[in-house]
């Protein structure tokens, strides 16, 4: 009896103390006024870099400059420092029954705003920076999204822990500016195929006609999309097997590679930018998108697209829309519309929870007929993850670059990365 009595009592312990617990945590849930639940996430990066080779953006950089003039020539081509402007914050929701759908909404934010060639403080006091903030509305076969994503035809970006703020291989195949924009999905219909489905949908959206272009004589510095007074259309046709089918707000983590699973899409963009009064250029792409498991923890992912004055989408171009104009044009005249072909390609494997690495390339070629001053720009990158407990994280990564310019002159840089960081 004495026995049973000992043992009811520390029952009867564990149990006050796993009601204190359950209270504890309740009373420090996170809530918004309207008393919904809200989820913080955070991860807290210390990117430690080196460069060697002149390049657009020393702890981030997309492309390799041109060697200084010999009166400005700098004492080295190199750079070493370290930055904890790469951190990213985040919150989303998830509220059942809102007209009759499921709404979720998120907000990511980051520590990489003000200008890329500024002094040295903003990497020891650096800006806050809205990157997506979503709103979703979904019903069983229907999504509505409005907010700032990335562009529909190019809705994914490489893993990476040393490019968060400018992703992986812009200028070198990837679109990956945020954008004003509402999205709409539509499933189609689908098929089941021995133990998992096959899904279909289409999805269309309107944008901000963002071009990072100032026409010549601009008074207000007004962008010259914005200029054109018409929305950026974009259209897509996706395909999506296996996995879970992820339409919810997402966490800003990348510790794992996805369910077994895939998608591929093909997309179409088309918007105008204003040049002159009355006169509009057509930017116009076409784009090819896609992520799936090769293997039991082999995951490959990927982008290609073909256009003309895409650089208001993210490093479209090389990050330029217009040529040189010919010596012959009249002063501050812009020169022909840039088309470019691009893509990039990454594999990532992950052998155990812990552990993410990877490799990936991308290119971009622009038309030399255009008279681009970057002609191709082509950078390869590997990276490695390692998660040992949490919340800590470690990674690193390497960079090449390889920027091709007017007069066939190719210039090359390298990057280095080391991470120290942990996730909430």
């Amino acid at each position: 009896m004495d026995s049973l009595l000992a043992r009811l009592e520390r029952a009867e312990a564990a149990i006050a103390i796993l009601r204190q617990q359950i209270a504890d945590e309740s009373e420090s849930a996170v809530q918004t006024r309207s008393r919904f639940h809200l989820e913080l996430s955070a991860q807290v990066l210390t990117n430690a870099f080196f460069t060697s080779g002149r390049v657009n953006n020393v702890d981030d950089p997309q492309t390799v400059l041109v060697p200084p003039s010999p009166g400005s020539t700098p004492p080295t081509n190199s750079a070493l420092g370290v930055t904890l402007r790469q951190t990213r914050l985040g919150a989303a929701t998830s509220i059942d029954n809102v007209a009759g759908a499921t709404f979720t909404g998120d907000v990511d934010i980051d520590f990489f705003g003000g200008v890329q060639n500024g002094a040295g403080d903003r990497r020891l006091f650096p800006e806050l920076r809205m990157r997506t903030a979503r709103a979703r509305l979904l019903w069983p076969h229907t999504e509505l999204m409005f907010g700032s994503d990335t562009p529909l035809i190019s809705d994914l970006n490489p893993l990476s822990l040393a490019a968060v703020g400018i992703p992986d291989f812009s200028g070198a195949g990837n679109l990956w500016n945020w954008l004003g924009q509402v999205r709409v999905t539509q499933e189609i219909g689908s098929l089941g195929i021995g133990g998992g489905r096959i899904r279909w949908a289409i999805q269309g959206a309107l944008m901000t006609p963002y071009a990072a272009q100032v026409a010549p004589g601009e008074p207000d510095i007004v962008d010259a999309g914005e200029r054109s007074s018409r929305p950026a259309i974009e259209g897509r046709f996706r395909t999506r097997w296996g996995g879970k089918d992820v339409n919810g707000a997402s966490t800003i983590s990348g510790a794992m590679i996805g369910s077994y699973g895939g998608e591929i899409g093909i997309g179409a963009h088309h918007s105008w930018v204003a040049t002159a009064p009355g006169v509009l250029k057509e930017s116009y792409a076409i784009s090819l998108d896609g992520h799936m498991l090769l293997a039991p923890h082999v995951e490959l992912r990927g982008e290609a697209y073909a256009g003309q004055l895409l650089r208001g989408l993210g490093g479209g171009g090389i990050a330029q829309n217009f040529g040189t104009a010919p010596p012959s044009a009249p002063p501050n005249t812009l020169g022909p519309p840039i088309h470019d072909k691009a893509g990039w390609a990454q594999i990532n494997v992950q052998p155990r929870e812990p552990i993410i690495s990877g490799l990936g390339c991308g290119v971009d070629s622009t038309d030399p007929s255009d008279n681009p001053v970057r002609v191709k720009n082509t950078v390869c990158a590997a990276h490695a993850e390692w998660r040992p407990v949490q919340p800590l994280v470690f990674g690193f990564e390497y960079r090449q670059l390889w920027t091709r310019y007017a007069g066939d002159e190719t210039y090359t840089a390298r990057h280095f990365n080391l991470i120290f960081g942990f996730e909430l």
